[in-house]
């Protein structure tokens, strides 16, 4: 059960920080746009219909070598959150942090 409140917990603040992500991300790309409005209207499309088909992870770099295989890429990124899963201790977990930034998580 606690391991159910942890991935509750990190899941909330995954998407806090992929929504920062993405408004910095944006309005980077529409600042540096010579025709914002034209911009902002190619932006619009790509996150009201979210296709899915361009998030697909092809490879991933392990261990410096390029891996094609999904399974391999899909146990990577299970063994990655497992070790930090394991890294992290129920002290705070209780304490309210709503000052934080979802920011600070994309710059660690």
């Amino acid at each position: 059960m606690e391991h159910k409140l942890y991935y509750k917990h990190y899941c909330k603040i995954l998407s806090k920080v992929i929504k920062e992500a993405k408004k910095l991300y944006y309005k980077e790309i529409i600042t540096k746009s010579k025709n914002k409005m034209k911009t902002t209207w190619n932006i619009i499309p790509k996150e009201i219909n979210n296709p899915t088909s361009e998030n697909n992870i092809k490879s991933l770099k392990i261990n410096n070598c390029i891996v094609h295989n999904q399974l391999s890429n899909a146990n990577e990124f299970n063994s990655y959150f497992l070790n930090i899963a394991r890294g992290t201790s129920t002290k705070g977990m209780n304490e309210k942090k709503e000052d934080t930034s979802p920011l600070q998580y994309l710059f660690e």
